[in-house]
């Protein structure tokens, strides 16, 4: 039974990263593309923390780990805006502050 969780988790996360890859890579629509991030983003990272707690590491590591995803995901979704223009997903580095332009055409975001 435990190896056919960690066989769903990896369906699961293989799936959200096909999905991810088509929608805010390749995808067009600008519009589904700010909607769906955030969403996303969480559900993957709920996805992981699942992961997380499946392992069973030392309790202080496991609560460490899940209290560090929390603001990491904040700002995963702060610091990606998607271009007007051309679609494309920016991040800006080290997640100081969301983009000001595009990182594929250079338009102001």
């Amino acid at each position: 039974m435990q190896q056919n969780l960690l066989i769903i988790f990896a369906a699961i996360w293989l799936a959200m990263a096909a999905g991810s890859y088509m929608l805010f890579q390749k995808g067009t629509d600008v519009v589904r593309k700010r909607k769906l991030w955030p969403i996303f983003t969480i559900v993957n990272n709920v996805v992981i923390g699942a992961v997380i707690v499946y392992a069973q590491p030392p309790l202080p590591m496991m609560v460490g780990l899940l209290v560090f995803m929390v603001p990491l995901t904040w700002l995963t979704i702060r610091s990606t805006k998607f271009c007007d223009e051309c679609g494309s997903p920016s991040r800006s580095p080290f997640f100081m502050k969301p983009p000001e332009k595009c990182s594929h055409c250079q338009k102001k975001l």
